[in-house]
């Protein structure tokens, strides 16, 4: 009665995350304690729990110095002493990615805003290196529940916001998550949010010299037609 909804997930680089929903008022690090192993190793190891922020979960974060696709964890969670749940986990079965970092946006010549950022794992994770699909949404800031979401089913590191899509004069905030197609099992967490504005269609060289010639021509025929009226005058 006192475990319910007991998962877990890894990032499959360094971490391995259980967690389960507590009673309000639930001391986790007291009345809690996780012991694991795994299925090539005797060794029990300890793990003590701590309230979530919402505080009605419990969450043991298990360090680990590598994972390997074969690998599974046996469980054993405590409550006041006594061993009242047993539990078997594989992390290649539960991978959950880390969030992209490092996201920026910035106006790029043709008025679009491109969206980059970099992959979160490490190089020595399981995940480095392997195909890996994004979602990024981007909405209005004053009107957050119209949002645009794109999928990029291929590698990338940057995606094209196209300024035909979005409204003159307004703030707009831009975020994405990833999956790895190898361990499909769990999206990321959104990423950290960017803001940009757009304030309409953006001039560039290229435009004031495509204006400029048809204009100069303009005023060298009105120039013309000037002279000719005075001389005939």
């Amino acid at each position: 009665g006192h475990v319910q909804g007991f998962a877990c997930f890894t990032d499959y680089d360094k971490e391995l995350v259980c967690h389960w929903k507590v009673p309000a008022q639930t001391n986790c690090s007291k009345e809690f304690l996780l012991r694991y192993s795994t299925e090539v190793s005797s060794v029990s190891n300890v793990c003590v729990p701590e309230n979530a922020k919402d505080d009605l979960r419990c969450t043991c974060t298990i360090c680990a110095d590598y994972f390997i696709a074969s690998l599974t964890y046996l469980l054993v969670l405590q409550f006041n002493g006594t061993d009242t749940w047993n539990y078997s986990v594989t992390p290649a079965l539960v991978v959950k990615p880390r969030a992209p970092k490092n996201v920026s946006i910035k106006r790029v010549e043709n008025g679009n805003f491109n969206l980059s950022w970099e992959e979160s794992c490490s190089p020595s994770s399981m995940l480095s290196g392997l195909p890996v699909i994004y979602e990024v949404k981007y909405w209005r800031k004053q009107h957050p529940t119209e949002v645009f979401v794109k999928a990029i089913n291929y590698q990338a590191k940057s995606f094209e916001i196209a300024a035909s899509s979005l409204r003159r004069g307004y703030d707009y905030v831009a975020s994405l998550r990833c999956n790895y197609t190898d361990y499909p099992a769990y999206w990321s967490e959104w990423s950290e949010e960017v803001e940009f504005h757009f304030d309409g269609y953006q001039v560039t060289p290229a435009d004031i010299l495509q204006m400029a010639v048809p204009v100069s021509c303009i005023l060298i025929m009105a120039g013309f037609v000037i002279c000719y009226f005075c001389f005939t005058k």
